[in-house]
Parts: structure tokens; sequence; C-alpha cells
């Protein structure tokens, strides 16, 4: 791989514009699996996903615009511009936007594989079952744990 500049608004953007859209900006097939880039672009109001871990990857998520709130282990987080959050594998979490003006975060997975879920769940039909897509993956979800999350902020997937 050469060096090289991704400009802001460059690639390939999928999901919904009132929830969780992903900007792809480094996909692990690129980098022997090694590590993938997407951006998180939060609409006001919305969760990126329901409470979930994963067991191969860890997650960083660096604050680029707005607040984002974490749950990890039952506790309730607010990051802002400029920090950093770690998520590690086997870890339950989740991330919201609960205010009332968007949101971006860089995440970045080490190793990589995970953003391939992310596409599919980003050109998904409203009704698809997360649980088959996300398997693959060595992820599980809980929708009834999140409940309370988006009923207390009032959040939407979009």
């Amino acid at each position: 791989m050469k060096t090289r500049v991704i400009r802001a608004g460059e690639g390939e953007i999928l999901g919904s514009p009132l929830g969780c859209r992903d900007r792809f900006l480094v996909d692990s097939k690129d980098w022997g699996g090694n590590l993938a880039v997407v951006e998180h672009l939060l609409a006001p109001r919305a969760i990126a996903a329901p409470l979930h871990r994963h067991t191969k990857e860890d997650e960083f998520s660096l604050i680029l615009e707005g607040r984002v709130w974490f749950v990890a282990n039952d506790e309730e987080h607010v990051a802002e511009v400029g920090d950093l959050v770690f998520k590690p594998r086997g870890e339950w979490h989740t991330f919201f936007n609960a205010a009332d003006e968007p949101a971006r975060l860089l995440e970045l997975i080490s190793p990589g594989g995970l953003e391939q879920a992310f596409r599919i769940i980003d050109t998904a039909t409203d009704d698809f079952d997360l649980g088959p897509v996300i398997a693959p993956y060595g992820c599980e979800g809980d929708f009834e744990a999140t409940m309370p999350l988006i009923q207390k902020y009032g959040l939407t997937f979009g």
C-alpha cells in the first residue's frame, strides 16, 4: 500500500441519515486484516448499535465533533471532542448521541474485519435480524437491555 490522502467527505458512506452513518476510510483487507478505520456520523438522538460485545477485536473511538455517550459494563460515560474511548473485546457496550446536534467519531478497529458487518447492517432493510448478521464476526447483541437507554434518551436507530 502506498501513501495516500483521503480527503474530507471522501470514502464510502452508508447508513441512515437519521441514525448512524458510517464513512469507510481504511478497509482491513488493504492492511492484512490488522486495522480498520471507520468514521461514525451520529444524527441527533441516534444510537449506533444495541448493547453488544465482540470477541475478536478492540475498538478505539476518538471524538471529532459533538458529544458521544458510551455505556460499558452498566456505566454511562460522556466523551467530548478530543477524548479517546477504549472498548476492549468481550465488554458489553454501546454508544449514542443524546444531544440535539450531530456528533462524529473516528473508530479504530484492531484487528479489522468487523467493518464488513457495518456494511451489511448499513444496507439492510429495517426488519432484518441482527443476530445472524453479527454472529459470524464473533458478536452478539442485546436489544432488550438497550430499550431502557432508548426510552431514557429518546433515541432512534434511524
